[in-house]
C-alpha cells in the first residue's frame, strides 16, 4: 500500500473533464498524489479540443486512452470526484465523494473548452492544497545546486558513504568528476534557515541509446543531522518536477534493502519496487543485494 493520497476522476466518457482533471493533478502535485481517471462508457479517444486546450498550458494528454470505470478503481482510491455528468460510483465506507459541476466540453470548440479547463485547474490546485500541500519542512528551501555548494555537497556525500548503507562507493568524487557526471538542470540542494546545505539530489543518464533518452538514475543524500525532517522528500519532489518539465519519463535507482528509511522515502514520493538483485556486488568484502525502484511519470507520454 502507498502512503500517498489517491484520487479518481470520473465522467461518463473519460474523454474530457476527467482527463483534464487527472492531468492537472498529476502535473501540479509532482508525485505527491496517485491519480486515476475512468468512465462508465469510455470513448475511443480523448476529445481533440480538450487535448489542444491542455497543450496550450504545457500539459500533453494526446496519448491518453479513456478507461472503463471498475469497482476496484473506486475501492482503491481515497477521493472519488465526478464531473457533473451524472455518472454513478459504487459507495464504499471511508471514501470521500465529491461532484464538480462543470460544463460538458463534448462537441465544443477550443474557445468553449478553455474556461472549463481553467476552472478545473483552479479546483485541482485547491484540492492539492488540502490533501497534499507542497510546503516543505520548516526553514528549508530547495534551490539549484551550483559550484558554490560543492564543498558542502561532497561532505554530505562522504557522510552518506561512511554510514555504510547508501552506496557501493567508498570515497566521494572530486567536484570536477561530480560536476561532469550529473545532469544540468536536475541538481538540487536543500538549504536551512542559515543557508547551510543539508541535502542534495541529482541525476545521471542510464544510457546513451535513444530509446532510453527519458530515463535517469538519481541519488539523494541528506546530512545526518537533518534526517527525519522531510528534507529528502522535498529534494525528490524538486527532482520529479525538473525531470518531468524536461520530458524525462522514468527516474530509477538502486537501494540496499537494509536502508529502510530510503525505501520508505521513495514510496512516499511515488516510486515502486521493481525487484531485488541478489548478491549483485561486494561492499567491504560482503555480498550485497540491491532493491530496484522507479517512478514512471504519469505526465510525460
Amino acid at each position: 500500500m502507498s502512503d500517498l493520497p489517491s484520487v479518481l476522476f470520473v465522467c461518463v466518457h473519460n474523454a474530457g473533464r476527467s482527463q483534464m482533471a487527472a492531468a492537472f493533478l498529476s502535473h501540479l502535485a509532482a508525485g505527491r498524489v496517485q491519480v486515476r481517471s475512468a468512465g462508465s462508457a469510455p470513448a475511443d479517444a480523448v476529445n481533440p479540443a480538450v487535448a489542444a486546450a491542455m497543450a496550450e498550458v504545457g500539459v500533453d494528454i494526446s496519448a491518453e486512452v479513456p478507461k472503463i470505470l471498475t469497482v476496484e478503481a473506486v475501492r482503491s482510491c481515497d477521493v472519488v470526484i465526478t464531473m457533473g455528468c451524472g455518472d454513478a460510483c459504487p459507495i464504499f465506507p471511508g471514501k470521500r465523494y465529491l461532484d464538480w459541476q462543470l460544463p460538458d466540453p463534448a462537441g465544443q470548440g477550443i474557445e468553449a473548452v478553455r474556461p472549463i479547463r481553467d476552472e478545473i485547474e483552479a479546483r485541482v490546485r485547491a484540492l492539492i492544497a488540502e490533501i497534499a500541500p507542497a510546503d516543505g519542512p520548516a526553514g528549508i528551501r530547495v534551490i539549484p545546486l551550483g559550484p558554490e555548494h560543492a564543498d558542502q555537497v561532497l561532505t554530505i556525500y562522504q557522510l552518506g558513504i561512511d554510514g555504510g548503507q547508501a552506496t557501493f562507493e567508498t570515497t566521494a568524487p572530486g567536484w570536477e568528476e561530480f560536476d561532469a557526471a550529473k545532469l544540468p538542470g536536475h541538481r538540487h540542494v536543500a538549504l536551512d534557515a542559515d543557508g547551510r546545505v543539508v541535502g542534495w539530489s541529482a541525476a545521471v543518464p542510464v544510457s546513451d541509446r535513444c530509446a532510453y533518452a527519458g530515463v535517469v538514475e538519481h541519488s539523494v543524500y541528506v546530512h545526518p543531522d537533518a534526517q527525519g525532517r522531510g528534507v529528502g522528500l522535498a529534494l525528490l519532489r524538486a527532482l520529479i518536477a525538473s525531470t518531468e518539465a524536461a520530458g524525462i519519463w522514468t527516474i530509477q535507482s538502486g537501494i540496499f534493502p537494509e536502508n529502510t528509511a530510503s525505501l520508505a522515502l521513495h514510496r512516499r514520493a511515488g516510486f515502486r519496487v521493481i525487484g531485488t538483485r541478489m548478491r549483485i556486488g561486494r561492499h567491504h568484502g560482503v555480498w550485497r543485494d540491491v532493491v530496484l525502484v522507479e517512478r514512471r511519470s504519469p505526465v510525460v507520454s
